[in-house]
């Protein structure tokens, strides 16, 4: 008999978890990600279709400061050298169907910017945009009907 699907089966990312190159990102309070599908329009007679010439993937991470997060990541790209890393997500929810969980392995991660603001009074908070190629973002566990 198949399950009706109530309000507390609906994912929450309280439990989320990042991971940078193996370390979990302290005060990380959201990630982003999107893939970007380039076309280019090709006339078919009278019709105007596309094709795709490419994917281009990116996202950001946000964090509520702890650390100097990815400070010696700044420093390289200061040598000229242009790190890469991997970023794993760990989507879990108690209520989840079947106690499953969402992970994600995104690779060739590149960051784009290193912001820095500080505003009396209030919490710190960090964006940090990245690019990564979308053939290099693996679906390691996938939450499925059951």
């Amino acid at each position: 008999m198949e399950e009706k699907i109530t309000g507390k089966r609906v994912l929450s990312g309280t439990n989320a978890e990042i991971f940078y190159n193996g370390l979990k990102i302290a005060g990380c309070t959201k990630i982003s990600l999107k893939t970007t599908v380039n076309r280019e329009e090709v006339q078919m007679g009278m019709d105007i279709d596309t094709k795709i010439t490419g994917l281009k993937g990116e996202g950001t991470v946000s964090i509520n400061k702890v650390y100097s997060a990815f400070e010696s990541i700044r420093k390289e790209i200061l040598k000229g050298r242009d790190p890469r890393g991997t970023i794993i997500t760990r989507l879990s929810d108690p209520d989840a169907i079947g106690d499953q969980i969402e992970r994600y392995q995104i690779g060739n991660v590149a960051l784009s910017e290193f912001p820095l603001e500080y505003e009396k009074g209030t919490v710190v908070k960090v964006e940090f945009p990245f690019t990564f190629t979308p053939s290099d973002m693996i679906c390691l566990d996938e939450i499925k009907e059951q």
